[in-house]
């Protein structure tokens, strides 16, 4: 199997978040449908089939072809392009440190990528992590519950998956503010949305079967895993995610072993 994330990272590549937040974001204590009237859900007669019908397409089209992908893909190799489309964020991540007053997270983000994209060999690598590197996770959405908007109604997405008004407002800012996309053929954004897709997918093969099996009410599951995970990244209850570890060797530096802890 794949290498595991306990913290995807918010992107718009379709289906991918709502089925990383299955696994019950792994930071979070379980949740199940005894939790759901913690979060309000006024449009939950439109939310469940949206959600039956992304979660339908991830179980006979998405997570099959995720599966083959994963036998396919060597983990270290499922790694490097997890890295390389992390690196690719950069832009947004970098905006909305400064929108939120975010100076080290400013700094830390432009020497990520400098270092990755360098060192790292375009971003394949994770030297920054290695070198204890903090590590900003921060798009608009965040950037607007900084600025004391509410979340509003949550939202489920075709395709895209969970979210809410400011997130989907959010996730609408961001995708202009990843740049690349406007320099390159469509063809290449189609084809790294794909590889996206199903890498972040294959990451999570086995969080998603165990969310889905244990949860009682699965649609409340990962309602609540995003409502609670979303609110934590607001009040940055949740660390930079800059490992601290031994100095590694040279090939760690650049492609480090993803079966490490």
């Amino acid at each position: 199997m794949g290498p595991r994330r306990l913290a995807p990272h918010r992107n718009d590549s379709p289906m991918t978040w709502h089925l990383a937040l299955a696994l019950g974001l792994a930071l979070l204590a379980p949740i199940s449908s005894a939790s759901a009237q913690q979060h309000s859900d006024p449009l939950e007669a439109i939310n469940r089939p949206i959600f039956r019908f992304n979660d339908g397409l991830d179980r006979w089209v998405l997570e099959p072809l995720a599966i083959g992908y994963d036998f396919a893909m060597p983990d270290r190799a499922q790694t490097w392009v997890d890295n390389f489309l992390t690196n690719l964020r950069f832009p947004i991540v970098l905006a909305n440190c400064v929108l939120q007053g975010k100076l080290e997270g400013s700094a830390s983000s432009v020497v990520r990528f400098v270092v990755n994209s360098t060192l790292g060999l375009g971003g394949f690598g994770d030297p920054a992590t290695r070198l204890a590197i903090p590590k900003p996770d921060e798009d608009f959405g965040q950037t607007l519950g900084k600025w004391g908007l509410k979340p509003g109604a949550y939202l489920m997405l075709p395709l895209l998956g969970p979210s809410d008004l400011r997130d989907g407002v959010g996730l609408g800012v961001d995708g202009v503010t990843r740049v690349w996309p406007f320099f390159v053929d469509t063809w290449v954004t189609m084809s790294l949305t794909g590889v996206q897709t199903l890498n972040t997918r294959s990451l999570y093969l086995e969080e998603v079967r165990d969310a889905r099996h244990r949860s009682l009410d699965y649609y409340a599951f990962v309602r609540d895993a995003y409502l609670q995970h979303r609110q934590s990244l607001v009040e940055d209850r949740i660390g930079d995610g800059g490992d601290e570890g031994p100095s590694p060797s040279d090939d760690e530096l650049y492609f480090p072993d993803p079966d490490e802890e």
